[in-house]
């Protein structure tokens, strides 16, 4: 593959997630087996990360549209998942949009960065909206967990498929 402008479409896709670049996504996107969707820089940033650091809602809304996307890779200087990250982000509203596509494409807000913080603990005092709803989503992963816990040890449920 020859890189006439210099920049691999890894790099490219790293710049676009950051600058939310729709159009440089697209092509990126329209180029598979050029690109790698979990791509890591140096500091272990994947293109959802920078998306979701720099508020650059319409790339996270691509991002989480492409095959074997992984949500929770944590990078190598704080350990911060992309969920870290949107929490992080100035702008409340933009924040929380991000945080809620996240979250309902199952980013996991129980995981903790070399801090020991989970994203709720990043939350701004003031910003009781998005903590709530990381604190929905942390207890419904932890009620998930006890409820198939509970019903792989029962035994006593049948199939909810019948065969006619």
């Amino acid at each position: 593959m020859s890189d006439d402008e210099g920049a691999s479409n890894n790099e490219l896709l790293l710049m676009a997630a950051k600058q939310d670049s729709e159009d440089i996504l697209e092509d990126i996107f329209s180029q598979p087996g050029t690109y790698e969707i979990n791509y890591v820089d140096s500091i272990g940033n994947t293109a959802l990360h920078y998306a979701a650091q720099f508020g650059s809602l319409s790339a996270v809304e691509l991002l989480l549209k492409q095959p074997n996307i992984k949500l929770d890779i944590a990078n190598k200087l704080e350990g911060d998942t992309p969920l870290h990250k949107a929490v992080q982000y100035e702008d409340a509203n933009v924040s929380l949009q991000i945080v809620r596509l996240l979250i309902e494409a199952g980013a996991d807000p129980l995981k903790r960065n070399k801090n020991r913080q989970k994203p709720e603990n990043l939350v701004q005092p003031d910003s009781q909206q998005l903590k709530s709803l990381l604190q929905q989503a942390s207890m419904a992963l932890q009620v998930d967990a006890r409820d198939i816990a509970d019903e792989d040890s029962n035994g006593d449920g049948e199939s909810a498929s019948d065969s006619d």
